[in-house]
């Protein structure tokens, strides 16, 4: 049998662009879930693609849908809860994982547990991962060893998040909340509080603070010379200082009861596309003199987030460099990251 695209959590919000995106590279993915009634009419409203019954809560049902040289693409999240059952599943079989994961405790187990064992693991191949390589990969290019430092500062432009973020992203924040911090100093280490600063986006200044993700692990790998990364997220805008100041236990109690019941208000409601994305990288040598800073800007994140993961899944069942725990520039080099990026809406900007 050939080499398949198995989408797992394809009835999902994000489940569903993917399963059409896909279909709109030519692709007849495998839908696969837990809800036989969703995924028979998706099927149908998609041409009549191939359906498979799974669930997190079943690790051999997940199992069951991939074989070696398959792609599993998986959507199905808080990613701390059920990301493991699809990941061992995929690396069991010979099969390459794919996920669009954003939550900092998950990628440090993709990247310091089961990377080491093998297989082949795209963890985080979404916006808020995604970009800020291609971003960081850019600013780097021809800088070689005087590059110490990669500050790369994630932005939604077009609204505010809230409103427009899907019941799952709100559902996977809360375990970000309350989970260790993160950062890299020559190594992982932990952070007690996170940092804020303002970065130069479009004609504003606007504020993000420091969160851990998957350019820790990947940046580092690029040019071997870095000595710091950082990571901010400039959702929060106006409140980005006042989540910095709170102390982390407070914000994960706080902030797990306002996302819990905002979460129940999405699913209540149709998502409306109203965001875009804008990222920032930064390079800086040893004294902090900048050295290169590349801005990206494009459609609204869900909607990149499933074009990439399509544009992923097919290259990735014609090859990737590497095993194990790979960042996108890794997996499939800069140039084909770049025009990746290009093709699922996101592409570099002036400032």
């Amino acid at each position: 049998m050939a080499p398949r695209v198995v989408l797992f959590g394809a009835t999902g919000y994000t489940g569903r662009l993917t399963a059409k995106a896909l279909v709109a590279r030519g692709e007849r993915p495998v839908l696969a879930g837990r809800d036989a009634r969703a995924l028979a009419v998706l099927a149908a409203e998609l041409g009549g693609l191939p359906t498979a019954l799974a669930h997190a809560g079943d690790p051999a049902s997940v199992r069951a849908l991939v074989e070696a040289g398959d792609v599993l693409v998986t959507t199905v999240g808080p990613f701390g809860r059920y990301g493991a059952v699809a990941l061992e599943a995929a690396a069991g079989k010979g099969a390459i994982y794919l996920d669009a994961a954003g939550e900092s405790p998950f990628t440090r187990q993709v990247f310091e547990t089961y990377g080491p064992r093998g297989g082949t693991l795209l963890s985080g191949f979404g916006y808020d991962a995604v970009a800020g390589n291609l971003a960081a990969g850019l600013a780097l290019e021809g800088i070689g060893e005087d590059a110490a430092r990669v500050d790369v500062a994630y932005f939604v432009g077009g609204g505010s998040l809230w409103p427009a973020a899907s019941a799952g992203t709100l559902g996977s924040l809360v375990p970000v909340l309350s989970a260790p911090r993160y950062t890299y100093r020559k190594g992982i280490v932990p952070e007690l509080r996170p940092r804020v600063r303002d970065f130069a986006v479009g004609a504003r200044m606007r504020p993000a603070l420091t969160a851990g993700g998957v350019e820790h692990y990947t940046l580092p790998r690029l040019a071997p010379g870095l000595q710091e990364v950082d990571r901010y997220v400039g959702m929060l805008g106006p409140a980005t200082r006042a989540a910095a100041a709170l102390p982390r236990p407070l914000v994960a109690w706080a902030g797990g009861i306002a996302l819990n019941l905002l979460a129940k208000q999405a699913r209540r409601r149709p998502r409306q596309p109203t965001l875009t994305a804008r990222v920032v990288a930064i390079v800086y040598d040893a004294v902090g003199t900048p050295l290169g800073e590349v801005h990206l800007s494009g459609v609204d994140p869900y909607d990149f987030t499933a074009r990439f993961l399509a544009w992923s899944a097919v290259r990735a069942l014609e090859g990737v460099y590497g095993t194990g725990a790979l960042g996108p520039v890794e997996a499939f080099g800069l140039e084909a990251l770049q025009a990746g990026c290009a093709e699922a809406g996101i592409v570099r900007v002036s400032g």
